[in-house]
């Protein structure tokens, strides 16, 4: 039987455990460490929960530790809850959570950190998203990175921080920065949340050295135990919420998560007690989870991740240190906008001066605006543009990694300017076009080497919707594909492959959506309808 027996699944699982643990050391100051452990994000896993609360009190209990020190391995603190096991709190239904929270465990953690007698400090050492900012809420005292940052992103899945993170971030910020942070859920960078008393201090060196360093010095301070401010109450009961509930309800119409949002912060900043608030809390955030919208943003959010992922294109990606950019339109400009703002210089080509012009003007009109908004500095304003360079010469694309066509949609103006571009770039330079329903394949037979052509298909206005169809040709090489889906990472677009079809994606879906319009209109339905 022995001889027979394969240990390798059974241990792949074991290492899997493994690795989804919490850690802990004791430092020669006494200071003890644990350290959440589960790659890539320390993602708050069932094993790292659990596995956390059988560490944590061998350090409570030690009687060498004189305090703790809660982080993260790598560079991030916590990347929140391991929102794969949502799937499983679904399947037990919610008639398996009228007594508990679906998050209780994870709450019962908290609660540990929290009363401990030893001074509890977070160091933050990089993001602390969701349930992972919760978690530095439980520990007494907060000590950030410079480049860490704070941020409930719960939002984005239907849902509300349901880890005691309602009622914790009142009672240490400002009532509008905590309602703007878990309605939005925008990342706060360190120093913001330093300034907004989030986090107590931004570490000058190392963060843990500088965490352990205060918790030396500092008692004992639960948040569940403070008081929130009067000037919250006060914000309140002038109806504060009620307005960020309505810009909200403007931002996002129909969305039943930011109504849940501003209940749970009522609740913390009425006359309730701390634990009646962690009742309220999960109460609405066990009403989220089994939401329709929640379900249908949850499969969004892993459809999105699944789309990044191309099977077969497993190639490493060619560099993306310069761009060229033919066409400079609406879109040509756009596209070039992305680029530049993500800090890759751009070579912008026309045909013409005049329409060269017309494009640089709009380009800089655009980031103007945002200046105007105060949504740009001076300084970057003028790195923004200096990072474009408009030209009317071919040979300026000389030394551009990839060069993306954005010429108008006329199959013989797309062959014509691919032979100009092959004449002047290098041969391993990728050639992209952004027709929307050409036939790619037939642009790129023009060329010696169609292997280094795909489509890269923005959608307008390029510098403001996140949606970009990359499109594979017969001939497209695997390097070339890895490079179209590197370059989407890069610009922070939601991108897909698609094969070289009519329409694509996008289109291909709207076009018998318009079609059904088109037919009921003529039926006699009224827009409205």
């Amino acid at each position: 039987f022995l001889s027979k027996f394969n240990p390798a699944p059974l241990c792949r699982v074991c290492i899997r455990l493994v690795a989804m643990s919490a850690s802990i050391s004791v430092r020669p100051d006494g200071v003890g460490v644990i350290t959440l452990d589960n790659a890539p994000v320390n993602s708050l896993s069932q094993a790292l929960v659990a596995s956390f609360k059988e560490e944590f009190p061998k350090l409570v209990n030690d009687s060498a530790v004189k305090a703790i020190v809660v982080t993260g391995k790598g560079p991030l603190f916590c990347g929140g809850a391991e929102i794969t096991e949502f799937g499983m709190i679904a399947a037990k239904g919610k008639d398996a959570f009228k007594d508990s929270a679906p998050t209780q465990s994870l709450s019962d953690m908290i609660d540990m950190i929290d009363a401990s007698p030893k001074t509890t400090v977070a160091a933050i050492n990089g993001q602390a998203l969701g349930g992972g900012a919760e978690v530095s809420l439980g520990c007494h005292y907060r000590v950030a990175a410079p480049r860490a940052a704070v941020a409930f992103p719960e939002v984005s899945l239907g849902l509300l921080p349901g880890a005691q993170g309602t009622q914790r971030l009142p009672r240490v910020a400002p009532i509008m920065t905590a309602m703007q942070m878990i309605l939005q859920g925008k990342p706060l960078p360190a120093q913001a949340a330093m300034k907004n008393g989030i986090v107590d201090a931004v570490a000058k060196e190392d963060v843990v050295n500088e965490a352990a360093a205060l918790a030396l010095s500092k008692p004992p301070n639960p948040i569940s135990k403070r008081p929130v401010p009067h000037a919250n109450r006060f914000y309140v009961a002038s109806g504060a919420l009620e307005q960020g509930l309505l810009m909200a309800t403007k931002q996002a119409p129909g969305m039943i998560a930011p109504e849940a949002i501003i209940n749970c912060l009522k609740a913390a900043c009425s006359k309730m007690s701390f634990r009646e608030g962690l009742q309220i809390e999960a109460s609405e955030f066990t009403r989220l989870v089994f939401s329709l919208q929640s379900a249908a943003l949850r499969h969004l959010f892993f459809a999105e991740r699944m789309a990044s992922k191309v099977p077969g294109v497993n190639a490493q990606p060619g560099p993306l240190k310069k761009i060229g950019i033919l066409g400079a339109g609406l879109m040509g400009g756009g596209i070039a906008m992305c680029f530049a703002q993500k800090g890759v210089p751009v070579v912008l080509k026309d045909a013409k001066q005049e329409w060269l012009d017309a494009g640089v003007k709009k380009i800089q009109s655009l980031w103007a605006g945002q200046a105007k908004r105060g949504r740009l500095t001076e300084e970057k304003f003028k790195k923004l543009t200096g990072l474009i360079k408009p030209t009317l010469r071919y040979e300026d694309f000389a030394d551009c990694d990839m060069i993306i066509e954005a010429v108008p949609e006329i199959m013989t103006l797309k062959k014509e300017v691919f032979l100009d571009i092959e004449k002047h770039t290098r041969p391993d330079a990728l050639i992209c076009t952004n027709t929307s329903g050409l036939n790619i394949d037939d642009i790129a037979a023009v060329l010696k080497d169609p292997s280094r052509v795909m489509g890269c298909h923005f959608f307008s206005p390029a510098n403001v919707m996140q949606l970009l169809e990359n499109v594979r040709t017969r001939s497209s090489s695997e390097k070339t594909l890895a490079t179209g889906m590197a370059m989407g990472k890069l610009l922070s677009k939601k991108t897909v492959m698609a094969g070289n079809c009519d329409g694509f994606v996008g289109n291909r879906m709207a076009a018998p959506y318009a079609a059904e319009a088109k037919m009921l209109w003529e039926e006699g339905a009224s827009p409205e309808q």
